[in-house]
Formats: C-alpha cells, sequence, structure tokens
C-alpha cells in the first residue's frame, strides 16, 4: 500500500555543526544541493552552519558556497568551544527564522539524494516527533580487511517505522516543538565529552515524542586515516562506555550493560586470540566499554572533542 503523502512541511533548517573540516563541510554542502524530493513535497529548506573554530575558518567556504547554494546558507560563529554549544547556537539560529522542523546532520557526511525526502515521509507516515537513519561508512584511504571483517564502522540498523529509545545527530529530523515543550537544548557540561545528542534524545522519548527508525534514509561518514587504528576503536567504545555514566540517573541506559560486556570481553579475549585480529579488537571493545563506564561512574569524563579528526 502506497504511504500517504506529508502534509505541508513548513520551513526546514539543515543543521551542521563543524570545527576545522573545511574539505568535509564543502562535501556536504554540495551533497545537500544534490537532494531530490518525490514522496514529499519539497520544503522551503534553510541550511545553518555554526563555526565552532574561534577563529572562524569555515566563513570563507561559506560565504563562497552561499553564492551558488540552491537554499539560503546562514552562517554562525559560536567561539564557545564544545559541540552543545554549537548544536544549540544552530537550534537558535533556526528558530529565529521560524523552522518548523530541524535535520541534523555531521561535517564528515554526505547525504544520499533521497535522504531528507525520506525522513519527510516518514515523520508523516509514523506521526513521529523524531525520525533518524542509518549512516553508512565510506574511507578516505584503503582499510585493513580484518578491519573490514570485524564491521567496526557498522552501525546498527532497524526496520523502517520501528521505535528506538535515543538516536544521534548524525542523521535526524525533528520537529522544532520538541526544543520547546519543555525538553530543552543539549547539555552544555556534555559539550567535550560528547553523549550531549544521546542525551538529548533520552529526554524527547522521556517527554513522550516518539523516536522512529527511517532506515531508507542514507547518509554516509567520511572517515580519515587516523580513525582506521585499533586505538582510535578502543577510545571510541571507551567513551561510549564514559558518556552513559555521565547522563542523568532516570535517562541513562542501565550500566548492567557495560559491566556485562566488560565481562564477556575478559572471558573472550583468551579465546579471541586465535580466532584472528578482529575478534581480538572486538573483545577489547568490550572490555573498553565497561572500563569507560567504571570511569565515568568515579567522576572523571573523557573529553573527546577537544580534537578534531579529519579534514
Amino acid at each position: 500500500m502506497p504511504r500517504r503523502p506529508i502534509a505541508d512541511t513548513g520551513p526546514l533548517a539543515v543543521c551542521i555543526a563543524t570545527h576545522k573540516r573545511p574539505q568535509g563541510l564543502e562535501r556536504l554542502i554540495n551533497g545537500l544541493q544534490a537532494l531530490t524530493f518525490e514522496r514529499a513535497p519539497e520544503p522551503a529548506v534553510e541550511i545553518v552552519v555554526v563555526d565552532n573554530d574561534p577563529a572562524g575558518s569555515a566563513k570563507a567556504a561559506c560565504d563562497r558556497l552561499a553564492q551558488t547554494s540552491r537554499w539560503p546558507l546562514f552562517y554562525v560563529s559560536e567561539p564557545r568551544r564544545g559541540i552543545s554549544f554549537a548544536r544549540n547556537a544552530a537550534m537558535e539560529k533556526a528558530r529565529s527564522r521560524h523552522a518548523q522542523y530541524i535535520a541534523f546532520i555531521d561535517d564528515d557526511e554526505a547525504p544520499s539524494p533521497a535522504w531528507l525526502d525520506e525522513l519527510l515521509a516518514g515523520l508523516d507516515e509514523y506521526d513521529a516527533g523524531v525520525v533518524a537513519g542509518p549512516v553508512l561508512p565510506m574511507f578516505e584511504s584503503p582499510v585493513a580487511p580484518w578491519m573490514v571483517k570485524g564491521k567496526f564502522f557498522e552501525r546498527a540498523r532497524s526496520e523502517t517505522g520501528s521505535r528506538r529509545a535515543t538516536v544521534a545527530t548524525c542523521n535526524v529530523l525533528f520537529k522544532t516543538r520538541v526544543f520547546d515543550d519543555g525538553v530543552g537544548g543539549f547539555d552544555e557540561t556534555l559539550g567535550l565529552t560528547g553523549g550531549e545528542d544521546s542525551d538529548f534524545f533520552l529526554r524527547v522519548a522521556n517527554a513522550g515524542y516518539p523516536i522512529v527508525w527511517i532506515d531508507s534514509a542514507i547518509v554516509h561518514e567520511w572517515n580519515p586515516p587516523t580513525r582506521t587504528r585499533t586505538r582510535w576503536i578502543l577510545r571510541r567504545a571507551f567513551n561510549v562506555g564514559n558518556n552513559w555514566a555521565g547522563f542523568k540517573q532516570n535517562l541513562r541506559p542501565s550500566g548492567r550493560m557495560a559491566l556485562r560486556g566488560l565481562a564477556k570481553g575478559l572471558l573472550l579475549l583468551p579465546v579471541s586470540v586465535v580466532r584472528g585480529r578482529h575478534e581480538i579488537v572486538s573483545s577489547m571493545e568490550l572490555v573498553a566499554t565497561g572500563i569507560g563506564y567504571l570511569v565515568g561512574k568515579s567522576g572523571l569524563r573523557f573529553e573527546r572533542y577537544r580534537k578534531t579528526d579529519g579534514k
């Protein structure tokens, strides 16, 4: 049965937080120009770029790209270092433009042509407050076979229409009223640690807004060589566990998940030695997540966003 058409979408802001990734930002904005709309009417799109570099390194590129952009492009400077500050600045700009809908996509990503069309159609069909889709990995340089085999860059996917407890800002669309109905913005104490998006959407779900997965709304994430290393994979896992420990008591995922993973990783580690490097690193990932959680419970936070990888 064909899906029913979406209602009038009104203004829609595509928000991008950026920090010293000029090549990625240009790739993303060029990708937005190629968006197509077949299932939903083309909305009145506006692009909001928030530069989190105090030196304003993205301004020249934004000024140049704005001249040929299919839609209005607004540049906002947010000198306070931290991803939460940048995301809140993007939402404030969108709200000042009276956007009824807000999409977030990252500056190391590029959308498929149907990305926004699929999210809009899903938002209407499932009467959701939030819709999100998959992020598929791309690589700027060849990747070792063991890393591909271990699927370290593949994220969990679900069937279209399934509910999620929380999602990330790397591929998401939501109604602006979510921000206004007591949920608030991104927690600025998480600005350098990350996890601010999971925390935000946990609060959105807790406020009663359905979060629905749209598996056809695809974006691609471009991974630089600095990420295709064991050290980066384990640091990411540590950060995930560390963030879980930092969420508010009534919102965070159960710590038992991290502790069970820690125990499982320690048990599997000796066996994984004979199964190949991908199994070794998978076991170490579980251990790193559990350790990150325990460190977070002690009050120590890992500030992942002090450094930016990629260009």
